[in-house]
């Protein structure tokens, strides 16, 4: 214990050294803050960097992704776009990517990306499973699918200027959609918009396309290409007596692309538009397919469309000239015929000239006289049109 108690005193007796601190210099101090100044800026800028390279790569990804999606006839899912676009982290950017996207193919590729309608609830089962969840998804009434839909203006969608699709080949692609729009457009025209599949497959018959279509492919198999690519869709239910019936709809592709003015643009094209048929016309799409079809025609249209019937009423009005010129002239010939006809039937050989210069005198006379009835005939004729007119 002692000798504990004497190098514990020894310690306390020798006081320890006070710490040396090195005197740093001004010029390094500036120095070395400077650089921890010069490392921070450029930091941050290549955080800056990185994160508009990075929305910069979202938006080619999301127009690559639309455009593939948009060859295969599929939808462009929120989801897709979610998991195979969107970087992690970067949720709050999908509305700046999605409109940097869009404004990308409408400048480069005259198309964008428009939403899809939902699907319409048809049967009393789908209408019950839509009340009960009606609740969890009151809010949400998107469908969040997309699809690409054209920009040029109406006037310029024709096929020198916008031609279908070669892939795989122009003319498959053209009958294709030849198709499904003449499809669509007797579903459209069809009471309700819903078309059973016996009328359908009576209207595929007249045109020769209830077994085989686009080059000998089933008319079945199409049927069932049209529903999964959204074009159309099958609706089955059941009647109280068991009994399946099978209607067809449009779906939500064959709305966003084809469409009632799609619909419209058909019938126009086929039937034609000239004088009281295409008013006619006009009001059984409107009436069939809603006001949202209806042309409105400008004040030149007005002026076109009436030179067009003066132009027409003057050509008929001398047409109508010709005809009874051509009846007159017709009258005129059959008198000479009946004329010379009483000449050759009259009995030849008499005797005395006096009596054939008489009778010749008489014939005359009598000639002019048929001359006069004719003529008055004609006259009467006229009149009797002038009145008519």
């Amino acid at each position: 214990m002692p000798f504990i108690r004497k190098r514990r005193a020894q310690a306390e007796a020798s006081p320890s050294p006070p710490p040396t601190r090195r005197r740093q210099s001004p010029a390094a101090s500036d120095v070395s803050s400077g650089g921890e100044a010069y490392d921070d800026s450029t930091a941050a800028n290549g955080e800056t960097q990185g994160i508009g390279s990075s929305h910069e790569q979202m938006v080619k990804k999301l127009v690559r992704l639309a455009l593939a999606s948009e060859y295969s006839r599929q939808p462009i899912r929120r989801s897709d776009i979610t998991t195979k676009v969107m970087a992690p982290g970067t949720g709050r950017q999908f509305k700046s990517v999605f409109e940097e996207a869009n404004h990308q193919l409408r400048s480069t590729f005259g198309c964008e990306m428009t939403e899809l309608p939902q699907k319409e609830k048809i049967t009393i089962s789908q209408k019950r499973a839509a009340q009960r969840t009606q609740t969890q998804n009151s809010l949400s009434s998107s469908s969040k699918s997309y699809i690409l839909t054209s920009t040029i203006p109406p006037p310029l969608r024709i096929p020198a200027i916008l031609p279908p699709p070669a892939v795989p080949d122009t003319a498959s692609e053209s009958a294709y959609v030849g198709l499904y729009t003449f499809i669509l457009s007797l579903i459209y025209l069809s009471p309700g918009q819903s078309i059973p599949e016996s009328r359908l497959e009576k209207h595929l018959k007249r045109m020769n396309a209830d077994n085989y279509v686009l080059s000998g492919e089933k008319t079945e198999k199409v049927l069932k290409k049209l529903e999964k690519e959204g074009y159309i869709v099958r609706v089955r239910e059941r009647d109280g007596g068991g009994e399946e019936t099978v209607e067809f709809v449009v779906g939500p592709r064959g709305k966003a692309e084809v469409g009632e003015m799609g619909v419209a643009g058909l019938v126009r094209k086929v039937w034609g538009r000239m004088g009281t048929e295409r008013e006619e016309l006009e009001r059984r799409l409107v009436r069939s397919l809603g006001e949202g079809v209806e042309i409105k025609r400008g004040r030149n249209e007005d002026e076109e469309e009436e030179g067009e019937e003066e132009g027409e009423t003057q050509e008929g009005g001398e047409e109508v000239e010709e005809r009874e010129e051509e009846e007159r002239e017709e009258r005129r010939q059959s008198g000479r015929r009946r004329r010379s006809s009483r000449r050759q039937t009259n009995t030849p050989g008499r005797r005395a000239s006096g009596r054939r210069r008489r009778s010749t005198l008489v014939e005359e006379e009598a000639d002019a006289s048929e001359e006069e009835e004719d003529e008055e005939e004609v006259e009467e004729a006229e009149e009797g049109d002038s009145a008519d007119e």
